[in-house]
Order: C-alpha cells, then structure tokens, then sequence
C-alpha cells in the first residue's frame, strides 16, 4: 500500500516551470546574461551550483518583503489546493521536492500543511538578498534524498507515489514504487512514469492515485466524487 505522495512544484503544483526564471522575468532581469546562465548550464558548461550563483547574484540588494511579494501571486495548477488537500485528509504524507525557491515553498504549505518540503534557499542579511544561495537540492539529485525523507516517517521509497513533470524528476521516477508525469514536458520521464496525465488538472492526478488505493477502507477511495472523465 502507498502511504506518501512526493510531489514536484515548480510546474507542478505551480504553473511556471520555474520559480528562478519566474523571478527573473517579474524583474524584468530575464535578460541575455540570464539566458547565457541557462544555456550554459544545459550545455554542461557550469555545474548546477555555479548556475544557482550566477541567477542568484543578479538579485543582491533586493529586499525579500519584495519577493515575497511577487511570489504571493504565482499561478498554482489548476484544483492544486483540492488535490493536495484531499490527499492530505486521507492519511497520505505530503512531501515537497523542488531545485525552487523558498518562496514558491511558503506559498505551498499557506495553502496545505506539508509534512515536509525541501528546496533552494536565496540567502538574505537583514531583510535583503546579499546574493548568495543554499543548494538543498540539485538538478537531477531528488532520487538521492528520498530514502532520507522518508524515514523520519518509517516508510520506504517503494512506499510513496512521485508525482512530477520534468527530466529533474527522472532520480525521484526510478526510486519511488510509483509514478505520475503530470503535463509532462520531459520523454524520459513519460516512459518512466507508471502512469501520464492527459490534462492539465491536478484533479486527475487525485483520481487515480484514488483508483490506484482503491481498497474500501482506504478513505482516499471516499473521500470526494470524480468530476472528470476517466
């Protein structure tokens, strides 16, 4: 029986694929030095850590009440809020595994108490960016700390349902006993994935993982009436 759920955020829960990039463009700083970062990183020209501290030196002085700020209306997918929630009430854990901001994170757990979420941190100094960044996370190292996450609650990898949409999400794909690509842009996650999402509603994401626990006395199986086509 699956008892967590491990959701990815940046384009999953939440629209933009990704909260760095988000901020940049709510800057206005998505510019060609930002783009030059991106495609280096891809390129395999800088590691991930070099990446994360050229984007973050792009927003030293800026004081965090500011970003805060932007973040406070970043679009979450659609249901988002139900789907979690609903999960949540049926006795699943909730953890959260994001290469993201922080900021992302804190509007996630305003909306559902996560039992645990883990992300990149920019670093500030009496309420302002001084420009460097904590890596918690890097691309492509979700699989790596699954195991670690999940012990605190005595449950094991093959215990938890990934719920993802990106080749970052391929490590958290190959060690969880199940996995949802959800509006997917990522072929290698598709063909890891147990099972791919055909909308862009988290709600379907719900309904099957209701379908899949599908005991009568799993109260996931009770909780709420699908109101999409299967």
């Amino acid at each position: 029986m699956f008892k967590a759920v491990i959701f990815d955020i940046d384009g999953t829960i939440t629209k933009p694929i990704s909260s760095w990039r988000y901020l940049h463009e709510k800057l206005g700083k998505w510019d060609v030095l930002a783009y030059r970062y991106q495609e280096m990183f891809l390129a395999g020209k800088i590691s991930y850590r070099k990446f994360c501290e050229l984007d973050a030196s792009h927003w030293q002085g800026l004081p965090e009440r500011e970003i805060r700020r932007l973040f406070s209306t970043i679009p979450f997918s659609k249901n988002a809020a139900v789907c979690l929630k609903q999960i949540k009430k049926a006795g699943l854990r909730l953890i959260g595994l994001s290469t993201g901001l922080q900021y992302v994170a804190e509007q996630v757990k305003e909306k559902v108490p996560f039992d645990a979420i883990v992300c990149n941190y920019l670093m500030a100094k009496d309420g302002v960016l001084n420009g460097e960044v904590r890596i918690n996370i890097s691309h492509g190292g979700k699989g790596k700390m699954v195991g670690q996450l999940l012990k605190p609650f005595g449950l094991l990898p093959q215990e938890a349902i990934a719920v993802g949409d990106s080749d970052g999400d391929v490590s958290l794909a190959r060690v969880c006993g199940y996995t949802i690509a959800f509006n997917s842009t990522s072929e290698k996650l598709n063909q890891l994935a147990d099972y791919v999402c055909q909308t862009d509603d988290l709600l379907e994401v719900y309904f099957h993982i209701r379908q899949l626990l599908s005991s009568a006395s799993h109260p996931l199986s009770k909780s709420i009436k699908p109101k999409l086509k299967q």
